[in-house]
């Protein structure tokens, strides 16, 4: 036992030395200071809460959702940490790296329960160092880290109900299971991966009715049990979706009839796939990403290993085959989800902790099936040797590169500089022409400076434009924030120097804001008369 939390010891803190480093960088992310930094300053410091769709609980309007599919959990999460050390970048990437760690006990746990300590010891180190799982638990609220830590328990206790089959373990899972879906939508894909395994090991099962079930037949106590626990757990969306008047329902409606999904899109998710699993290309914005191909052979190496192990019908062999089983059949159901804006490949970080299991579980099986030829061993051994270092010669690499820039793009350190600059010039009001502005300034001057955004979400500017321009050019002293041209995401310059002019203003640049590099992130106008 001892030499166990000694070891568990040691994965953390690597996880916490390559994790945690230079914490700062990238720079904040509109979604890390929008679904979570925001509203637990507000709750911290006693504001009004802007609560998503102005549906919150309370007089304060506590929020129940940040998004319609992805819940408050974080904001929550967030507030003790906000209260301690303020409104920094710190504040709310802190608990999404403590988050990380849980995860790794949680997969430590998981795969103890049906794979003994050894190979549960193999898959917390490979997931520990493992590039994907290392810079998303950084920027947890990107990811919903939350709801990777909510899998991972739900699996253990799954795997402690097939074990046991009492009532309350049957409870938790089930309580799991919706604080999961809670959390984010895409929960449903480990709920279907699951339910997709056990139906297809349970295929002779249902053609012979004699056959056993596997891994053991539900008793009505530990059914409602789950059911229970299940309703407890998604009750806050639920309840949101009562207040909100199914908002979000109506919005899942219009993006399945737009073709938002479909099986046409199953390759486009098999590079995501790859991407995350040898964390190359996604991560461009850290100013490289060279990844660790070799995960794919590791990967398609290990997953034929525990299918020729359960060959031998062993009960463990029956396991392992579930547990690749599990990731493959919840994939499926990727390419048939509608998103409002795209699937992006780190919406598939949901599946890594299983995917290094898969892995450190096929390493045994390969080490089982060779256990007379030491030449296999010897090689097992330094395949193993050359992922993980693999992963750590990616780590540091990426570390480098994210000090030398500082991120790119909607995560440039650049944001920093520019609420300070902000802070400095005291504008009465500030306007805030792109995406990826408002949310950071407010949160990080603890919501001196108030950017309004008035652009909209349109790729063109819609009609009210203009509108809602105008009372700020009759207010002296606004500032109007707009990324560069390289770098802006929804174009609005062009109407907005064509609004000025037509309505008698001449635009004056004050300043420019600056990534790492140099190159020019933000520039700063005010309007005057002609």
């Amino acid at each position: 036992m001892k030499k166990t939390v000694f070891a568990l010891a040691l994965i953390l803190g690597a996880y916490f030395s390559l994790a945690g480093q230079q914490l700062d960088l990238p720079g904040l992310h509109n979604d890390e200071a929008q679904e979570a930094g925001l509203p637990a300053l507000q709750i911290a410091s006693g504001a009004p809460v802007s609560a998503f769709r102005n549906v919150g609980i309370g007089p304060r309007h506590f929020p129940l959702m940040v998004q319609d599919y992805i819940g408050a959990l974080h904001v929550y999460i967030s507030v003790p940490f906000i209260a301690a050390f303020g409104p920094s970048t710190f504040s709310v990437r802190l608990p999404a790296l403590l988050i990380g760690a849980i995860t790794l006990l949680l997969t430590f746990g998981f795969t103890r329960s049906g794979w003994g300590n050894p190979v549960a010891l193999l898959s917390t180190i490979l997931l520990a160092v493992h590039p994907s799982f290392i810079f998303w638990s950084r920027q947890g609220t990107l990811v919903a880290s939350v709801t990777l830590a909510l899998a991972m328990a739900l699996l253990w206790a799954a795997a402690r109900w097939c074990k046991h089959g009492n009532a309350r373990t049957a409870l938790a899972a089930g309580l799991l299971a919706g604080a999961g879906v809670y959390s984010k939508i895409v929960f449903v894909w480990i709920l279907g991966g699951m339910a997709g395994a056990a139906l297809l090991l349970n295929l002779t099962h249902l053609i012979r009715a004699r056959a056993p079930a596997w891994p053991r037949r539900p008793t009505l106590a530990s059914t409602l049990a789950a059911a229970g626990g299940f309703a407890v757990g998604v009750t806050p969306l639920l309840a949101f979706h009562a207040l909100s008047r199914g908002v979000a329902l109506t919005l899942a409606g219009e993006m399945f009839s737009t073709g938002a999904a479909g099986w046409g899109q199953l390759w486009g998710r098999l590079d995501h796939f790859a991407a995350i699993l040898t964390a190359q290309n996604h991560f461009w914005y850290l100013g490289s990403s060279p990844g660790n191909p070799l995960w794919l052979w590791a990967f398609g190496l290990a997953a034929l290993a525990i299918v020729a192990q359960a060959t031998r019908r062993a009960a463990h062999a029956q396991r392992g085959l579930a547990l690749v089983l599990l990731p493959a059949t919840g994939m499926l159901l990727v390419p048939l989800t509608p998103t409002p804006a795209g699937l992006f490949p780190h919406h598939l970080a949901l599946f890594t902790p299983l995917w290094t299991t898969v892995v450190a579980v096929g390493t045994a099986a390969a080490a089982h099936l060779t256990r007379q030829h030491s030449a296999a061993l010897i090689a097992i051994v330094l395949g193993l040797t050359a992922l993980v270092s693999g992963d750590v010669t990616a780590d540091m690499h990426m570390h480098r590169a994210l000090a030398k820039g500082g991120g790119e793009g909607p995560h440039s350190a650049a944001i920093y500089a520019l609420a300070e600059r902000l802070q400095s010039l005291h504008p009465t009001h500030t306007v805030a022409l792109d995406w990826g502005i408002a949310p950071q300034v407010r949160y990080l001057t603890a919501e001196r400076i108030m950017p309004g955004e008035v652009f909209g979400y349109g790729h063109t500017a819609d009609a009210g434009f203009g509108a809602r321009l105008q009372p700020f050019f009759q207010q002296p002293g606004t500032v109007f924030v707009l990324h560069t041209p390289e770098e802006t995401i929804f174009q609005r310059r062009t109407e907005f120097t064509e609004i000025a002019a037509n309505s008698g203003y001449v635009l004056q640049k004050i300043g420019v804001v600056r990534k790492r590099s140099g190159v020019p992130m933000f520039e700063l106008f005010v309007v005057n008369k002609e």
